[in-house]
């Protein structure tokens, strides 16, 4: 069974040829107010990044893939990390980028994923911290299945102060 593609996307490991994407998502200032980079990051650090990154999901805490469409087009980002093998969980982020956006692609990305997660991997639940004031990714993560179990006061930065987050679980 292929866990990781339907007839429209497939999730794959980062390729070194998918330097050029990965340092234009991860350098656009935008993008840092919900990640965990806040600043640009080198072509040579992603370099090595793609290099020496392990893609055994069974060995590391984290792990990015690339979707793809079916035709080869790439159109974002997975991240999955703070794997924790022992409570069989994981938190996931995911970026689709702009010109690709409200195309359900994510959904998508996101099922794919917790179908792998939960029948591949033997997972107990998926998680992730959203932004209370970011109504399309509380949408997003709803629509695949994932419920609002918590609210952390004051978690995110935003130029404006402090915003909560809403803690999200899937469980599989």
């Amino acid at each position: 069974m292929n866990y990781l593609q339907n007839n429209t996307l497939r999730i794959r490991a980062l390729e070194p040829t998918d330097l050029d994407f990965l340092h234009a998502c991860e350098n656009d200032a935008q993008n840092w107010q919900t990640g965990t980079v806040h600043m640009p990051l080198s072509r040579y650090l992603l370099r090595q990044y793609l290099e020496q990154t392990s893609e055994d999901v069974f060995a590391c805490s984290q792990f990015k893939w690339a979707i793809v469409r079916q035709d080869g087009a790439m159109v974002g980002l997975l991240d999955v990390f703070g794997i924790d093998h022992f409570h069989r969980r994981a938190e996931v982020g995911i970026f689709i980028e702009k010109l690709h956006r409200r195309q359900g692609y994510a959904a998508m990305a996101l099922s794919l994923l917790a179908d792998y997660a939960k029948n591949y991997l033997g997972w107990h639940q998926l998680t992730a911290i959203i932004a209370e004031n970011n109504t399309a990714s509380q949408q997003l993560f709803q629509k695949v299945g994932f419920v609002q179990s918590g609210v952390w006061k004051d978690f995110l930065r935003t130029p404006n102060g402090y915003e909560h987050a809403l803690f999200y679980q899937l469980v599989l």
